[in-house]
């Protein structure tokens, strides 16, 4: 993540983002990787040729773990002396609902009975006995000592070592309850809750057409009835931006910058104009916009703005520090390891 995670920032808005993009980013991809599984991996999809021309290496796996020692109670089949346990039955199920629950499945237990018409703990113990024989077969034909194999196998040999590292000290990290309260006291205004407005909107091509307008508004003709009349763009007077929340372009940027559901006026003056309407129903004076034309809007809806308190929040602040922990400690591993990097040659990877 180095080079993506904005760690250090320079002032408050610097922090208010890396706030928000960690919480709405990082931790849900660093939990999301942990959880589906390797099957939705990269390195799961087809790869090349790995045919018994290819080239074989010396590496040898002596980095490989050793199976783990199986009590015979816990034994659910053995292949050729090798063991599927119950905790293999049970990490099976944990992957398959992990890829039911990212792909919004519901998930049901699966049947202890042999079920002809639905996936079963029988089709999970097969499936291990097969991957099993598959396995035996592989190394049995030296396909384990094969180049593109071995280059594969250590890809994810490091990318799941690097997901259980994270894992871990996810699982001993300790972030007190006084570091969450210092962080919401020191960063408070990212945890305000910014106004927003719907609001109608008709534009016309000269002062004179608006001034026409108002005064019709003023003396209370419906508003989507007027923008009919004489509106460059009648629809955004009874259309979906009414539907859609409006809020103030820079705080849009601190607080929803990629949430497309909210949207901001994209011109200074038309902001003022529609966030001056003091009440629900109310109209702005006409205003010249950006692109020319004169506009005013009425109030649709208005969202009030509020500081989120801490008990509301202070669950997101715990998780953003225990992700800034991770990238303190990825760091200090990176500044006590000999790093040569050699960015020419990323050039012409196929993608």
């Amino acid at each position: 993540m180095r080079g993506k995670f904005p760690k250090r920032v320079g002032g408050q808005h610097g922090v208010l983002n890396a706030f928000h993009w960690a919480y709405s980013v990082a931790l849900p991809l660093t939990i999301g990787l942990m959880a589906v599984g390797c099957e939705r991996m990269p390195w799961n999809q087809p790869s090349g040729s790995t045919g018994s021309d290819s080239l074989v290496t010396s590496q040898t796996s002596t980095a490989v773990p050793s199976r783990p020692v199986v009590p015979p109670s816990e034994i659910i089949a053995t292949i050729n002396q090798a063991t599927i346990s119950k905790k293999d039955i049970e990490l099976a199920i944990q992957e398959l609902r992990a890829t039911a629950e990212t792909l919004d499945q519901k998930w049901e237990p699966l049947p202890e009975t042999d079920d002809p018409n639905r996936y079963d703990l029988h089709d999970v113990v097969n499936d291990l006995i097969v991957a099993e024989l598959r396995t035996q077969d592989a190394t049995a034909r030296g396909i384990d000592r094969e180049s593109e194999v071995q280059q594969l196998f250590w890809y994810r040999y490091r990318t799941f070592f690097g997901q259980e590292w994270v894992r871990s000290q996810l699982g001993r990290m300790n972030v007190t309850q006084e570091e969450v309260e210092e962080f919401y006291r020191t960063n408070q205004q990212g945890f305000r809750e910014p106004e927003q407005i719907k609001v109608r909107q008709l534009a016309v091509s000269s002062e004179e057409q608006a001034k026409a307008a108002l005064v019709k508004l003023l003396e209370g003709v419906d508003f989507a009835s007027v923008a009919q009349q004489v509106s460059l763009h009648p629809e955004e007077a009874q259309g979906p931006l009414t539907k859609q929340w409006a809020m103030r372009s820079a705080e849009k940027a601190i607080f929803a910058p990629s949430d497309e559901s909210i949207r901001d006026l994209k011109d200074q003056v038309l902001e003022q104009a529609a966030f001056a309407i003091d009440k629900v129903g109310g109209v702005s004076h006409y205003v010249k916009g950006a692109d020319g034309n004169y506009h005013i809007f009425q109030l649709a809806e208005r969202k009030p703005g509020r500081q989120r308190p801490l008990v509301e929040v202070s669950d997101n602040i715990k998780q953003f520090l225990q992700l800034q922990k991770l990238v303190d400690q990825t760091d200090e591993l990176r500044s006590k390891a000999k790093i040569e990097q050699f960015p020419e040659r990323v050039k012409g990877i196929p993608q």
